[in-house]
C-alpha cells in the first residue's frame, strides 16, 4: 500500500464543536480533499510504508466511533488541558510553539500528563526557548525537568535536539516526518503529533498505549489483534478513513484515561448520551466494571 496523501487538519483545539475537523459520516478516505500538491513520499514515507492487511473495515465501527465522539465531546480528560497541544497554546510565535510542543512530547514517555505539565510550567518560568536550551548546561537542565522519567536520558535527548535545530534548522524544530525523526529521541508517535498539532498536518495515526489498548479491544486491528503499537498503527490507517485520522490518539488517549481515573465521571456522561445501553456496554468492551462502577456512584 502506498503512503497516503497527507490531509491538512484544523487545529485540534477548534473543537467538535471540540472535534469539528472531524467529518461525521464519511466512511471513504477517497471523500478527502488533497492537498494542492501532493509531495513525493519521502525517506520517512517509505520506511513506514504498509504492510498490514485488513479485509474491510470492522463491522459497527462507525457507530461505535461516533458514540465515543460524543463521549468525548466535552474535552475534559487530563490530555485535553496538559497534552502537548495545551503546553504550546499560549506561544504566540509559531516557532516558540513549535519548539515548546516538541520538547513537551520528549517529555512525555513514560510520563503522565499532570507530571509532563508540571515540568513544562516549570521549564516555561525559566524562559524556555531554543536559545535558553542551548545556552544552559545539560545539568541544569536534568534538575529543571525533575519528575519526568528518564530525565537522564531526555536531558541529553532534548540538548541534542536543540543543538541541531539551531544549526540545521535555523532555530526553528523541523515541520517534516524526515527532519523530527532526525531529531535524537523523537520517534514516530511524537513526530506525527507534532505535525498535526503544530502544522494541522496529518500524515498518520499516532498510537500510544491507550490507543494501542483501545484499538484492541474493540477489536479494530483483526480477530488475533495486534502486540506492539506500531502494528496497530498500521492496523487503523488500513481501513479508517483517513478524514478520521487527525483526532483518533487525543480522542481515545483521553477516554482511556477517564476509563482508568474517571470511571464515575464517565458513566454520567454514558447515562446521559444519546444511546446509554450502548454506552454502557462500550465500557464493559473496555473493561470497565459497570455494575460495581455504578454502585459506587451511586448511579
Amino acid at each position: 500500500m502506498s503512503p497516503r496523501t497527507p490531509v491538512r487538519a484544523k487545529g485540534l483545539a477548534d473543537g467538535l464543536a471540540a472535534f469539528a475537523h472531524v467529518s461525521p459520516a464519511t466512511d471513504s478516505a477517497e471523500d478527502v480533499t488533497p492537498r494542492a500538491k501532493s509531495p513525493a513520499p519521502s525517506s520517512a514515507s517509505r520506511k513506514r510504508k504498509r504492510s498490514f492487511t485488513l479485509a474491510e473495515a470492522p463491522a459497527g465501527w462507525r457507530a461505535t466511533w461516533d458514540l465515543i465522539l460524543e463521549l468525548r465531546a466535552d474535552r475534559t480528560a487530563v490530555v485535553d488541558t496538559m497534552g502537548c497541544e495545551s503546553a504550546a497554546a499560549s506561544c504566540a510565535d509559531e516557532g516558540e510553539r513549535a519548539f515548546h510542543s516538541l520538547v513537551s512530547l520528549m517529555l512525555s514517555s513514560q510520563t503522565k500528563d499532570t507530571t509532563n505539565a508540571m515540568v513544562m510550567k516549570r521549564l516555561r518560568e525559566h524562559g524556555l526557548s531554543v536559545a535558553s536550551v542551548s545556552a544552559m548546561s545539560e545539568d541544569t537542565l536534568r534538575d529543571l525537568i525533575w519528575g519526568a522519567g528518564f530525565g537522564n536520558n531526555k536531558a541529553k535527548y532534548i540538548k541534542a535536539a536543540t543543538q541541531i535545530i539551531v544549526e540545521q534548522h535555523g532555530g526553528v524544530p523541523p515541520a517534516t516526518m524526515d527532519g523530527l525523526l532526525a531529531l535524537p529521541g523523537v520517534g514516530p508517535k511524537m513526530a506525527l503529533i507534532q505535525l498535526n498539532v503544530v502544522h494541522g498536518l496529518c500524515v498518520g495515526i499516532s498510537v500510544d498505549t491507550h490507543v494501542h489498548r483501545i484499538a484492541n479491544q474493540l477489536r479494530w486491528t483483526g480477530d488475533e489483534g495486534t502486540s506492539m503499537p506500531e502494528k496497530t498503527r498500521e492496523a487503523l490507517e488500513s481501513w479508517m478513513p483517513q478524514d478520521q485520522w487527525p483526532c483518533v490518539n487525543v480522542v481515545l488517549v483521553g477516554l482511556g484515561q477517564e476509563v482508568q481515573t474517571e470511571k464515575a465521571k464517565l458513566l454520567r456522561k454514558c447515562l446521559a448520551c444519546s444511546d446509554p445501553p450502548r454506552a454502557l456496554e462500550l465500557l464493559a468492551t473496555l473493561g470497565v466494571n459497570v455494575e460495581r462502577e455504578r454502585a459506587k456512584a451511586q448511579l
